[in-house]
């Protein structure tokens, strides 16, 4: 993952409600799923297994989120489980074997909960974040972005 990319998505964690941020979680895994597959094609078995690791952390912090007073919580932690064992026999066989279907599997749940936080009008869970205006000065190749409201704790309540 890029730092750009570090940095997008940090910009959307800080301003997502609950159900924005399991799109989000979806949205990295995708990358890092992607990020295993490269490394694989150049023959970088460290990054490799960095990046299938850091897959299935998300997969763990998903799985760690589940509420089971809902039906489908049910359904979506044997999905979790089953995608983290098919990642590990990945990382010792050394082979891409599931990562084609996994892609599948998670970017079908990351379209399914877009079409559902499309509906979510709750508020962002994090208060007191850092406001970021983009556009107001151009540089010789981008958009530059400002900052408002810095303080030190901000993302704390004191």
């Amino acid at each position: 993952m890029t730092t750009e990319n570090k940095q997008i998505f940090t910009r959307r964690i800080a301003n997502a409600n609950r159900t924005q941020l399991v799109v989000i979680s979806y949205e990295i895994l995708l990358v890092y799923l992607d990020d295993a597959k490269r490394a694989y094609e150049e023959d970088n078995r460290q990054e490799f297994e960095r990046s299938i690791g850091l897959a299935r952390e998300c997969i763990g912090q998903l799985r760690a989120s589940l509420n089971f007073e809902y039906e489908p919580s049910k359904s979506l932690f044997s999905i979790y489980c089953f995608a983290d064992r098919e990642l590990a026999k990945d990382i010792f066989a050394r082979k891409t074997d599931n990562l084609a279907a996994l892609i599948s599997i998670f970017t079908k749940l990351h379209d399914a909960f877009d079409a559902i936080s499309a509906e979510d009008t709750s508020e962002p869970l994090m208060e007191n974040t850092q406001d970021v205006y983009a556009g107001f000065t151009y540089g010789r190749n981008d958009l530059n972005e400002s900052l408002a409201n810095y303080d030190a704790a901000r993302g704390y309540m004191i």
